[in-house]
């Protein structure tokens, strides 16, 4: 797998690990709940930025129609 794609989703993760840049990612002023890196298959690559976000904020629930 490559590292430049989450293991969740398998879209660009944008990480810059292992990069000149790597102190200025996005991830490292993230942080990920043990609950979703144990999701990952491969403990290689970063988990994205969208991946996350579903992660901290699920969808919110559905309102049951009720006719008047």
């Amino acid at each position: 797998m490559s590292e430049q794609l989450c293991p969740l989703c398998q879209q660009a993760n944008l990480c810059k690990a292992g990069t000149a840049e790597q102190n200025q990612c996005w991830c490292m002023q993230q942080k990920f709940p043990a609950e979703l890196l144990s999701q990952a298959p491969d403990q290689s690559s970063c988990i994205c930025s969208a991946c996350l976000e579903r992660f901290i904020k699920p969808a919110e629930p559905v309102q049951q129609y009720k006719p008047l």
